[in-house]
């Protein structure tokens, strides 16, 4: 009794420790484009700018940083569903090399922005059962992730494997590899890394914790490890996967 209390504990103590750090990135990411909004719309009532070109720069700007924040009002929403068990998933049979395609197909405008090639290679899986907005959502950001920490010139590739129970995809980057202390900790919640990996971080770092969490309720599992030149995110899928979807 006195370890199962001990345990009980710890728990308590880290989903603390882990609310905390949550409302700390929140709060940065909130108040710098609300800071940056703000200043340029007062500078534009004022009078203090008013040639059209860059009146035209501040409104795209705000623009920008609207959506930045709508993005992380999007995410904190969907990490609420999913911890508080209120996520429910409409499993239809998908066929995922479509399924690939499309995303690549989305996520290549920034990839190719930042000189990064990707390489989808799905095709031939069989149809699974899944809630295909979830798993595009779990592709979409892992993609991101890649993207964003690959370097001009690297390559991201998703890949896809049949298995007797179920099916792997696997994103695969060449960001250089994650230091071992970090490796077990990125999908938890607004956890960011080291300084280099947080570079340019553009959401509150709830994409990888989103992305874990829609796997799991769809009884799969998401799991990370290097390689030579990076790292791989692979999401493995029983043929049943969404089932059971809640």
């Amino acid at each position: 009794m006195a370890q199962r209390l001990d345990e009980s504990r710890r728990r308590e103590r880290d989903q603390e420790s882990a609310r905390r750090e949550l409302i700390a990135w929140v709060s940065h990411d909130l108040r710098s484009p609300l800071a940056g909004i703000r200043a340029m719309a007062e500078a534009m009532e004022d009078g203090v700018v008013d040639d059209p070109a860059t009146v035209q720069r501040y409104l795209r700007t705000i623009g920008e940083e609207s959506q930045r924040l709508s993005r992380l009002v999007d995410d904190l929403f969907e990490l609420a569903r999913i911890h508080q068990g209120t996520l429910q998933l409409h499993p239809e049979e998908v066929a995922l090399g479509d399924l690939v395609s499309d995303v690549v197909a989305g996520a290549a405008p920034g990839a190719e922005a930042r000189g990064v090639r990707l390489v989808g290679e799905a095709d031939g899986l069989p149809p699974i059962l899944v809630s295909a907005p979830e798993l595009g959502r779990v592709l979409q950001n892992l993609l991101d992730n890649a993207i964003r920490h690959t370097p001009a010139g690297g390559v991201v590739a998703v890949r896809g494997a049949s298995r007797p129970d179920g099916v792997l995809l696997s994103v695969v980057d060449e960001c250089g590899g994650i230091p071992a202390d970090d490796l077990v900790r990125v999908f938890e919640v607004a956890f960011r890394g080291d300084v280099a990996r947080r570079r340019d971080e553009a959401g509150g770092g709830l994409g990888l914790a989103i992305a874990k969490g829609l796997v799991e309720a769809h009884d799969g599992d998401l799991t990370v490890e290097n390689h030579e030149r990076g790292c791989c995110f692979t999401i493995r899928l029983p043929a049943t996967a969404a089932t059971a979807g809640r």
